[in-house]
């Protein structure tokens, strides 16, 4: 009975309007107050303690550096280097579209702003080359999905915060696919190119590329400086000194630092970046981050609710009890997601959903790592899904064109996804390589 009033009051709120993170709040605390599964004074207490945490101060730095990415002049130099090493392929300009994604996506750690840096520079670039809108907005629209699987990940993040999972790990386990990903658009690029009858562009010289690289290196050292502070060296000794290896800091202390870094080379280095500017950049940061932490502290106090009565335990137990094959379970949690995803964006899903499935997965020997990336690519697949896929609505403010036309354009790349997604389910190796390593 008290499930049935929580499922009835959220989808209450949800068909009525409410905001997710009402609807989400609002029913777990209804409920409680009908049947007393938890003290009133505890909700409001684990409602301020849901977000009193070092790991949730990522999101916002991660915007932040995004932000400042876009202003100071980074992201131009990460496409003019992209340019440079693929430019004078067939699909050239499309090419290259995907690989600023997977620089950006490097550091910002979100798909949206992935779509917003990287399409407000390309777009017109690509109309004026010859590129049908189609294929500038479906390549744009897709390859910002990246965003939240190569590392640093939002999503990721509050995976691994929610259920205690090592956000290193997550990481780590995020690149292979990510690149496997890449390499999906980069061929899917080439092909609908050659389909549209795009002209080859001349080589870019060596002294060209040499100059690209040489400018854009600044804005290339924020991933790997990230990655080398996470992840540490390996245990060496130097003329006499030892180090015994390790994380240098966390992800946490990384987001913090790239943020800085980027407001550095945007201030001294590429000098594109003002007082004003920044300021402007701190001001649209604060509302994203806002709704972010809103929906978090709502859906951990969902969640919480849920494992007081019991529900994740008596999936676990179901899930046992059904006796199917962890194939079979992956399959369901990915039919599962799809249709999620045509309602629900990527932090409301991880924050609703990994609690709940995440006991079961581990039930029938699913590692939590593993089963962390095949949630987020099927969230990178709601992104590009109508009528809440937030990457159509950003690519339609870039465009103008109309969100049906977006998603539209973005069926031929969403292939590229779809493989990626069965890919990652059915070889977990491809995820679990690299945090094994570590292990």
């Amino acid at each position: 009975m008290i499930v049935l009033t929580l499922v009835i009051v959220f989808f209450g709120l949800i068909i009525i309007g409410a905001p997710i993170a009402v609807a989400l709040g609002g029913s777990a605390l209804v409920s409680s107050m009908m049947f007393s599964p938890i003290a009133d004074g505890i909700v409001g207490q684990k409602f301020f303690a849901n977000l009193n945490h070092f790991t949730l101060m990522a999101i916002p730095f991660f915007f932040l550096a995004a932000g400042l990415m876009e202003r100071g002049g980074l992201v131009q130099r990460l496409v003019n280097f992209a340019q440079a090493i693929v430019g004078h392929l067939r699909a050239g300009l499309g090419m290259t579209t995907v690989l600023t994604c997977i620089f950006f996506a490097a550091i910002s750690g979100s798909s949206p702003a992935t779509v917003a840096a990287v399409g407000n520079i390309l777009y017109p670039s690509l109309k004026k080359e010859g590129y049908s809108d189609k294929y500038a907005i479906g390549a744009l629209a897709t390859s910002g999905s990246i965003g939240i699987l190569i590392p640093p990940s939002i999503p990721l993040i509050l995976y691994g915060f929610v259920t205690e999972t090592s956000i290193p790990a997550l990481f780590l386990a995020g690149i292979i696919p990510g690149i496997l990903y890449g390499a999906l658009l980069l061929f899917t690029a080439r092909f609908l190119a050659i389909k549209e009858g795009i002209q080859v562009r001349e080589r870019a010289s060596r002294g060209e590329l040499r100059s690209a690289f040489r400018s854009s290196l600044p804005a290339l050292s924020l991933p790997a400086f990230i990655v080398m502070g996470i992840y540490g060296f390996p245990e060496f000794t130097l003329f006499g000194y030892y180090y015994d290896g390790g994380a240098i800091f966390t992800p946490t202390e990384a987001a913090a630092i790239a943020a800085v870094l980027a407001m550095f080379i945007g201030f001294f280095v590429y000098r594109e970046l003002s007082f004003r500017e920044m300021l402007k950049v701190t001001a649209e940061t604060g509302p994203r981050v806002g709704m972010i932490f809103w929906i978090t502290a709502n859906a951990l106090l969902f969640g919480f609710f849920l494992t007081k009565v019991g529900v994740p335990a008596a999936m676990a137990q179901f899930v046992l009890d059904m006796n199917v094959s962890p194939i079979v379970f992956l399959l369901c949690v990915n039919v599962l997601l799809v249709i999620v995803g045509f309602f629900l964006e990527g932090v409301p899903t991880i924050l609703i959903f990994a609690p709940l499935l995440v006991p079961a997965a581990e039930s029938l020997g699913i590692d939590p790592v593993h089963f962390a990336i095949v949630m987020v690519v099927n969230i990178e697949l709601g992104l590009i899904t109508p009528p809440v896929g937030i990457n159509l609505f950003v690519a339609s403010s870039i465009s103008g064109l109309p969100v049906l036309s977006v998603f539209k354009a973005t069926l031929p790349w969403m292939i590229a996804t779809i493989i990626t997604l069965m890919i990652v389910t059915f070889f977990p190796p491809l995820s679990m390589f690299l945090p094994g390593l570590t292990q």
